[in-house]
Order: C-alpha cells, then sequence, then structure tokens
C-alpha cells in the first residue's frame, strides 16, 4: 500500500508517541526524591568548595550540627576509604585540612577553580582544581579531585563519591622535593626523611591526646618503632589501609574524638587503618543507599547499591 506525505506524517507521529509513552512508563515511573534545577545544583557545588577552603573549614567542626552534610551522609574517597555519618565527615573532610601550622601532607586549601561540571536531579559531578598551601614542604599543590554529589531536599550532601586523580604523581612530587631540600641521592633518602617527620608528629599527638583507656602505645619510642620500622609508608592509594600514610591522615582528627581516632593511629589500625579488602572487594563494595543515576535509573544493575 502506498502512502502519501501525510498520511507517512500521521504513521510517524503515532509511533513516536507510542515509543515515548513507553519509555515514559518504564524509565520515569519512579519520582526522584527530591529535584533541583541546574542553577541550584551549582550553588549548592559551590557552597560546598566554599566551605572546604581555609578558614571557612574551620566552621564546620565545631557545633553539633553541619550545615553541609546530612546527619547520615554516606562518603567515599578513592584514597582512604569510607566515612558514614555527619560527625565523621566533618572532622575528616574539613578537620584534615584546618592547622596551616601543623604537619601535613598537602596543608590547607586556599583556592579552587571548577573545571568541570554537569548535574541533573538531585546529583553533581564536578572536577575541582584546589590550591593547597602545602606548609610543611613549602610549596602550592594544585590538586585535582573528581566528585559525584547527592543532595537531599534540604539542599545538604546526602552521599558523596571523590577520587584524588594523579595522587600518586602527587606524592612523588613532593618526594622528589623533600629530595632536592635534603640533597639527597636516592628516593628512599628522602621516603624515609617524610616517615620520620609524620613517625614524630603522630607519636607527639598520641603523647598528648590517647591516655589512659585510649593509650595505644606504652611510650614514644614504641610509637615511633613501630610507625618507621614494622609499619610499611604505604602507596598512592593507601591512605586507607595498614601503612603509616594512613595514620598520618586519621592523626588530625584525634584532636576532635580521641576515643574514636586514637585506635586508627594504632598499631590494630582501629577498623581504618587495615588491609580488610583485596582489589576486588574494593571495586565491588556494595555500599551507597542510592543509586549515582538521576530519575531512577541504573537501580535494577548497580553493583554499588547497598541493598
Amino acid at each position: 500500500m502506498y502512502l502519501q506525505s501525510g498520511q507517512w506524517s500521521l504513521w510517524l507521529g503515532i509511533i513516536s508517541a507510542c515509543l515515548f509513552a513507553s519509555v515514559e512508563s518504564k524509565d520515569f515511573s519512579e519520582d526522584p526524591k527530591e529535584t533541583f534545577t541546574f542553577d541550584q545544583l551549582w550553588k549548592l557545588e559551590k557552597g560546598f568548595w566554599d566551605s572546604f577552603l581555609y578558614p571557612a573549614n574551620l566552621k564546620q567542626t565545631q557545633g553539633n550540627e553541619s550545615t553541609i552534610f546530612a546527619s547520615d551522609v554516606q562518603g567515599r574517597v578513592d584514597i582512604t576509604r569510607t566515612f558514614d555519618g555527619d560527625e565523621l565527615n566533618r572532622e575528616y573532610i574539613f578537620g584534615l585540612f584546618g592547622d596551616p601550622d601543623h604537619v601535613s601532607l598537602v596543608g590547607i586549601p586556599i583556592a579552587y577553580n571548577i573545571t568541570q561540571f554537569t548535574a541533573n536531579d538531585n546529583i553533581a559531578s564536578a572536577t575541582t582544581v584546589v590550591t593547597f598551601n602545602a606548609t610543611t614542604f613549602g610549596v602550592l599543590i594544585p590538586v585535582t579531585i573528581d566528585t559525584w554529589i547527592e543532595f537531599n531536599t534540604d539542599g545538604k550532601i546526602a552521599q558523596y563519591d571523590a577520587t584524588f586523580r594523579w595522587f600518586e604523581y602527587l606524592l612523588d612530587f613532593l618526594v622528589e622535593g623533600v629530595a632536592t631540600k635534603i640533597n639527597a641521592t636516592e628516593a628512599d633518602q628522602a621516603v624515609a626523611y617524610v616517615a620520620d617527620l609524620l613517625a614524630t608528629t603522630i607519636c607527639e599527638t598520641h603523647e598528648q591526646h590517647c591516655t589512659g583507656s585510649n593509650q595505644q602505645y606504652t611510650d614514644t619510642p614504641t610509637c615511633y618503632d613501630f610507625l618507621t620500622k614494622t609499619l610499611r609508608f604505604g602507596k598512592a592509594y593507601e591512605l586507607g589501609r595498614n601503612t603509616l600514610l594512613c595514620r598520618e591522615v586519621h592523626e588530625h582528627m584525634v584532636q576532635y574524638r580521641p576515643d574514636i581516632h586514637c585506635s586508627h593511629i594504632g598499631p590494630g589500625g582501629g577498623g581504618y587503618c587495615v588491609d580488610d579488602m583485596d582489589y576486588t572487594q574494593t571495586v565491588l563494595q556494595r555500599y551507597f543507599n542510592d543509586s549515582w543515576i538521576p530519575f531512577g535509573y541504573g537501580t535494577d544493575q548497580n553493583i554499588w547499591l547497598a541493598n
């Protein structure tokens, strides 16, 4: 049967309507929990980074309720591990970078530049280059951080997933700078110098804050020997494993809650600085409550979902 131009247009219209109805009923059957405009998500993203910079980040470590995180926030950082709850995340995300006079790998964040951004529904994905003043090493360091952030109805972060891009390169850059500073002829000498600096700081923090039932080491020499002789320094992806680098991360948080964090810098690692998962377990870990795909997509096949 030959169809004229008008008839073709009619049939195409009917077919298109049927296809659209099918997609709509299948893919959009579940209404999202909350929806923001692109402009609102952009402002929420910038609001987080504004709060991340020093000294604004100090305010986030104080008080009983966060203006940034939901009370039951879930967070994951590729080079460390997962962090649950508002209080722990405030200590980790903000308290970790809040003291320019304290020994630290990257120091304090002083500026940021969002270089990539896309957003839909209640999810924003961005690449941000954050400038850190690494006061311990006397250099300014640009650090690239990729983030996925989901916001709840109050505009607070319900869950986030962060990746430090080129972090191995960053560590090498710092070690090379130390090697030049101390006139080291081999990289191992520079690593040993950094290990001594970090271990000394961790043991001083332990002596000051980890007393009584929170004590992890019998004395400072025992602490130092364990951190520099028994424990491995750690690779770029091992800031959440049984390493010195992991304990450097948690040392910054000891001051906030010694009863929680002293064990993290101790010999046992307190469940955070431990070798409890291999590569495959790390990649396939079921952790997040919500899908990272907007509008309800992906819930039927997302291997990262806890439920």
